[in-house]
């Protein structure tokens, strides 16, 4: 092992509380990684918002049935996720903290739930890595993407890790192995902290100038600011605000943030 490389997974397990790791070429293949230990024709969940594209897609090229949980906002409902586990047999739950990069997960409460069927709870920490929800008592397994516009914005490679050893041994991992990937991914991580200040004091901004109109979630930790609006002149008057300040945004409905008109100012793409 190079030390860049014994560098990055010290740093990587002292943030998410989980010691089986492997760098992986990229976040959809961290993805790809713990979907490999589900056998063709079991059944996953997904949450019906504020999740990413690879969820619905990578499962079904394995066979794998998938099933979306309620969401409300892009919080995964537990009355809907309860009901489902207690009426069919899940082998894994996929889900994203924060929910679309803005609403906060009952992580603890979704784990309990999930293990009581014994149902793997695979959790996505892309918007989350540095801060307290990237917490590895709550997952089965962690997945993560260092890609563009995620918050270890290297442009290259993810992780995959698991709290047990048996688990991560019957993954199959495409691994990265890069020396050049390892010496901007640790950069990254070693700004991370100062990245993630200067994103919150951005969407702080946001919140106070659009505070007269209905923002989803704005108390819970996010990189996104998600408005909602009722109207054709409320939404321009949000898209105008956006391109005044020369904040990127894109308009939902959109899986990725909400199935409900609204607009996403995308706070985790300033620099």
């Amino acid at each position: 092992m190079t030390p860049l490389r014994h560098k990055i997974l010290d740093w990587l397990r002292m943030a998410i509380g989980q010691q089986y790791l492997e760098l992986t070429t990229r976040g959809n293949t961290a993805i790809n990684a713990a979907l490999s230990i589900i056998p063709p024709g079991r059944k996953i969940l997904i949450p019906a918002e504020g999740g990413w594209l690879h969820y619905r897609s990578e499962p079904k090229k394995r066979g794998l049935v998938v099933d979306e949980v309620s969401c409300h906002d892009a919080k995964i409902s537990l009355p809907d996720l309860r009901n489902k586990l207690f009426t069919t047999s899940y082998a894994a739950l996929l889900y994203q903290n924060p929910g679309g990069y803005f609403a906060e997960q009952p992580m603890k409460e979704i784990y309990d739930l999930c293990h009581q069927h014994n149902c793997i709870v695979i959790l996505d920490v892309s918007g989350s890595i540095g801060t307290s929800l990237a917490d590895g008592r709550y997952a089965d397994i962690m997945v993560c993407s260092f890609g563009k516009w995620k918050l270890i914005e290297a442009n290259v490679g993810g992780f995959v890790s698991c709290r047990e050893q048996d688990i991560f041994e019957k993954l199959r991992i495409e691994k990265l192995d890069d020396e050049s990937a390892y010496t901007i991914i640790l950069e990254k991580l070693q700004s991370l902290s100062a990245r993630i200040a200067f994103l919150e004091q951005k969407r702080k901004t946001i919140l106070r100038d659009l505070q007269g109109y209905t923002i989803i979630s704005p108390h819970d930790l996010g990189f996104v600011v998600v408005v909602k609006y009722t109207g054709l002149a409320e939404k321009e008057k949000i898209i105008n605000y956006c391109d005044t300040h020369q904040l990127p945004w894109t308009e939902c409905p959109r899986y990725i943030r909400v199935n409900s008109p609204a607009i996403s100012i995308e706070v985790k793409q300033i620099h």
